[in-house]
């Protein structure tokens, strides 16, 4: 069964739940792998470091306007390189 494939008898509540639970567990498992970039292990700039950390922020003010129903023209998708 696919993560998008509802499961018997599941209400949309539950989906929500179930669909949240995994990609936002998904999601901070990224962010502690990028926050292993930090170590000194790489070297890297200030520069590149802002970049990284303000991409994530308008990431999660994305996610923030949507969860509080904050409507405007679609966003393309956002893409990341430094």
């Amino acid at each position: 069964m696919s993560e998008e494939q509802a499961e018997a008898g599941e209400t949309k509540e539950q989906k929500f739940s179930r669909l949240a639970t995994k990609r936002t567990q998904a999601a901070l498992v990224k962010i502690r792998l990028l926050s292993n970039l930090a170590t000194s292990s790489y070297s890297y700039t200030d520069e590149q470091a802002g970049k990284i950390i303000s991409s994530l922020r308008v990431a999660i003010d994305a996610v923030e306007a949507k969860f509080r129903k904050v409507r405007g023209a679609a966003r393309p998708e956002q893409s990341f390189t430094l």
